[in-house]
C-alpha cells in the first residue's frame, strides 16, 4: 500500500497534451500556452518586417539577406502557379512565414519545457508549458485551413461566378448532379480537414518526439532531432503554403481552361463558315 501511494505521487518525465492548456483567465477570455507562443511568432514577424520596411539597403547586410530569402523563394513559386499570381502571393507568402516561425519557435531553449508544476488527474506532478508552439495547438492549424479554404472558395467564384463555380460542384452531364454534388461537396471540405489534420500531426508528433529524447537521453541525441526538426518545421509550413496555391491556381487553370475551349470551338466555326480564300477559289 504505502509502495502503490508513493508510486501514485511519482514525477511524470514526458508531458506533452494534446490540447492548448490554459495558464488562466480574465473573465470569459481562456489564455493558453499555444496563445503565448502565436504571440511571440506575431512579435518575431512584426520586428522582421519592421527591420526590412526601416533599415533595409540597396546592398544587403546578412541580416536582410537572411530575412529576404525565404520571401524571394516562396515568391518564385507562386509566380510561376498563375497570371493571376499577384493576388494571391500575399496569402501563400503569410502562410509560409507564420508556420515556419511558428514551428522554429517550438526548438527555441524552454518552450515546451519550463512552466507552472501542477498535479495531473493521475496523482502525477507534470509541468505545464508557459509556451508552447502554436501549430501543435489544433485551433491554430484549423484557422489557418479556414483561411485557405475560403480564399480558395472566393478565387474559384471569382474565376467562374458564382454560376459556374456552382455548376462544377454539380458535375455534368447534369442528370448525374444528384450523384456528383455530395461527392464534390465533400471533396471540397476534405481539404480543409486534410491542411489542418496534416499540420498539426507532423508538429504535434514531432514535439512528443522531442519530449521523450529529451526525457530518455537529455545530453547529445536530442541535438540529432532537433536539427531533423528544423528541416521537417520547413517541409511543413512549405507543404501548407504549396497546397494552398495549388487550391487557388486550380480554380483559376479551370477557368482559364474554359475560356480556351471556347476560344477554340469559336475558331473552328469561325473556320467553317469562312474557308479560307484558297478553298474558295479551288471550289
Amino acid at each position: 500500500m504505502p509502495e502503490e501511494e508513493a508510486g501514485g505521487h511519482e514525477e511524470s518525465l514526458i508531458h506533452v497534451a494534446i490540447e492548448a492548456e490554459e495558464l488562466f483567465q480574465i473573465g470569459p477570455l481562456h489564455f493558453t500556452n499555444s496563445m503565448v507562443g502565436a504571440l511571440m511568432v506575431t512579435v518575431i514577424l512584426g520586428l522582421a518586417a519592421w527591420y526590412i520596411t526601416n533599415r533595409s539597403s540597396t546592398i544587403p547586410s546578412r541580416l536582410q539577406s537572411m530575412l529576404e530569402l525565404p520571401v524571394e523563394l516562396m515568391a518564385g513559386i507562386v509566380s510561376a502557379s498563375s497570371s493571376r499570381w499577384r493576388g494571391y502571393v500575399g496569402l501563400i507568402l503569410g502562410f509560409f512565414l507564420v508556420i515556419l516561425v511558428a514551428n522554429w519557435v517550438g526548438l527555441l531553449p524552454g518552450v515546451g519545457t519550463i512552466g507552472i508544476t501542477h498535479i495531473d488527474e493521475a496523482g502525477h506532478e507534470a509541468v505545464v508549458p508557459i509556451v508552447r508552439p502554436a501549430s501543435a495547438d489544433l485551433n491554430f492549424t484549423l484557422g489557418l485551413a479556414i483561411v485557405a479554404f475560403v480564399m480558395f472558395i472566393y478565387w474559384g467564384i471569382k474565376a467562374n461566378g458564382a454560376g459556374g463555380y456552382l455548376k462544377e460542384l454539380l458535375g455534368t452531364p447534369l442528370y448525374m448532379a444528384p450523384l456528383m454534388f455530395p461527392i464534390n461537396l465533400i471533396s471540397e471540405f476534405s481539404r480543409l480537414i486534410s491542411l489542418s489534420m496534416r499540420l498539426f500531426g507532423n508538429v504535434f508528433a514531432g514535439e512528443v518526439l522531442l519530449a521523450t529524447m529529451i526525457a530518455l537521453a537529455p545530453l547529445l541525441i536530442p541535438a540529432v532531432f532537433l536539427g531533423l526538426e528544423v528541416l521537417f518545421g520547413f517541409v511543413q509550413a512549405l507543404v501548407f503554403a504549396l497546397l494552398a496555391m495549388t487550391y487557388i491556381g486550380t480554380a483559376i487553370a479551370e477557368h482559364h481552361a474554359g475560356e480556351h475551349g471556347d476560344d477554340d470551338h469559336g475558331e473552328a466555326d469561325a473556320a467553317h463558315a469562312h474557308p479560307p480564300a484558297a478553298e474558295a477559289a479551288a471550289a
